[in-house]
């Protein structure tokens, strides 16, 4: 009974995670973030005063604009997003799947209930009127804080591993299980372990640049070894253990060679021998499988 709750488990966090979001204003139908204005950046960790982060993303949305559902789920609750009241001091927290967020700077058609992707959730409010010259958007912001830009675009990571076409995540073996979130002595799966045979060639999930190479346990052992690889449009980040990297730094294609799988088995005999693939801010990858 206990291998059947697991193979569930394992099916639906790799079904909820599955996204990317769909679009989120109306005639904003790639989910552009917000530039630099007079006001800042609208991208994810941007300045703010007082030294803080900004934790959000901001989706760029004229005022008077259709707002959209990201994913479908269940509205929970209004949220303010500033102890004072303005005109724009609105918006919800919308729970579905493996996601929740908060969206801020709208008129909310309800504020509880279901309600599907693609429907409309709202209104944007006049931005202008409280932030004159300022990109009008929705603020849109993981309810753990974590980096939701990859969420917002429809490009997905390319094949990662040789022989992996789906990118196949590892199931369970002796050693654990492969998924975000997976029990590990204590902690948790801070990654995900894409399923890949040792010697098998490595290839760069997305365009960007090899920051540094990186020691997953700092031992030397037989597959102490990968890389830190940024995505430049985004300015997110992975990286890529077990591997074996043709380079420590540079600029690297999407689908380009990036490295080959280090002998996993030397080291853990009988494991599922994978490239483990974990985001910076440890939120979840899956989704971009």
């Amino acid at each position: 009974m206990f291998s059947l709750r697991l193979i569930v488990l394992v099916a639906l966090v790799s079904t909820v995670a599955a996204g990317p979001w769909g679009q989120i204003c109306a005639g904003n139908s790639g989910n552009r973030v917000r530039g630099r204005d007079n006001f800042g950046s609208g991208v994810y960790g941007a300045s703010r005063s007082g030294g803080r982060k900004h934790r959000g993303v901001d989706v760029i949305c004229s005022d008077g604009s259709t707002v959209y559902a990201p994913f479908s789920g269940t509205i929970e609750r209004r949220v303010n997003p500033y102890k004072k009241n303005n005109a724009i001091n609105n918006g919800l927290q919308l729970r579905g799947g493996a996601f929740c967020i908060q969206m801020f700077y709208i008129k909310p058609m309800k504020y509880s209930g279901r309600i599907n992707k693609g429907e409309k959730i709202g209104v944007m409010l006049p931005m202008q009127s409280v932030y004159r010259g300022i990109t009008s958007h929705v603020h849109v912001q993981n309810c753990d804080l974590s980096n939701p830009t990859h969420n917002l675009f429809a490009a997905r990571w390319a094949q990662i591993c040789d022989g992996n076409a789906l990118n196949s995540v590892r199931g369970c073996d002796k050693y654990g299980c492969g998924y975000y979130g997976a029990p590990r002595n204590g902690r948790k799966n801070l990654g995900v372990d894409v399923v890949c045979k040792d010697g098998s060639t490595v290839y760069a999930p997305f365009s960007g640049l090899i920051v540094r190479r990186i020691k997953p346990f700092g031992n030397n052992n037989a597959i102490d070894d990968g890389i830190l690889l940024r995505e430049t449009r985004t300015g997110s980040c992975i990286k890529l253990a077990f591997i074996s990297p043709l380079r420590s730094r540079g600029w690297i294609s999407k689908g380009s060679k990036i490295g080959v799988m280090l002998p996993m088995q030397r080291v853990y005999p009988g494991i599922s021998s994978h490239v483990h693939i974990q985001n910076c801010d440890h939120s979840n990858p899956t989704g971009n499988l």
